[in-house]
């Protein structure tokens, strides 16, 4: 296993819970749980988790290919959810708009943010494409379609869930919001790491879904 791995495994476990932290202290998630305190532990738990979940995927790896890439991903997804998730609730935070057409330009803001993001970590580590001799414009151009869509998919059931059904089971609105926002992003999520495999990054990536080792 590579040491730069582990060490960037390490980075995006901090960063995601950095992210989520905050977006778990904004919801008061483990306050409603009797244990506030322990989103601290996240900054431990996270980390070590992934650094765990690069073991995993790597020794899965050695069997069916596509799984170290996979577990790069989730990864990475997570970091991604959480910046994506992050925003959308800052944006809320700072207008105290929290229903209406805005939430849906909430949404969309904290979704481009996270797609930037998303790119260079799968490019350049999940993809192992940054020696990629694919002309980067094209590969580019994909890499934006396949996130369109996934947009599409993301706002879209968010945006549905929201307007459409109204808080259930006694969560309030910013609650809903957000798990709308956890559908969209789910569904997004699995889109894109199909697109990003067969279509983005096709070429970079030496192995295939269906290699299997010996």
């Amino acid at each position: 296993m590579p040491k730069k791995d582990i060490f960037l495994t390490i980075i995006v476990g901090l960063l995601t819970a950095v992210v989520w932290g905050g977006v778990f202290l904004r919801l008061g998630t483990f306050d409603k749980l009797g244990f506030g305190w322990a989103v601290w532990g996240l900054i431990v738990i996270v980390p070590l988790g992934y650094v765990f979940g690069l073991y995993l995927g790597d020794w899965l790896g050695r069997r069916i290919a596509f799984f170290s890439s996979l577990a790069k991903y989730v990864m990475v997804g997570f970091l991604n959810t959480g910046i994506d998730f992050a925003v959308f609730n800052l944006l809320m935070y700072i207008t105290g708009i929290e229903q209406g057409p805005f939430v849906s330009s909430f949404k969309t803001i904290s979704f481009v943010i996270a797609v930037t993001n998303s790119y260079f970590w799968n490019k350049y580590w999940a993809f192992h494409a940054g020696s990629s001799a694919e002309n980067k414009a094209k590969e580019f151009i994909k890499f934006i379609v396949v996130n369109i869509v996934g947009a599409l998919i993301n706002v879209g059931i968010t945006s549905a869930v929201i307007f459409l059904i109204a808080p259930k089971f006694g969560f309030t609105q910013l609650s809903w919001n957000n798990i709308a926002a956890v559908g969209g992003t789910v569904i997004s999520l699995l889109w894109n790491f199909v697109g990003f495999r067969l279509i983005v990054f096709k070429r970079n990536d030496p192995s295939s879904i269906s290699q299997i080792s010996s």
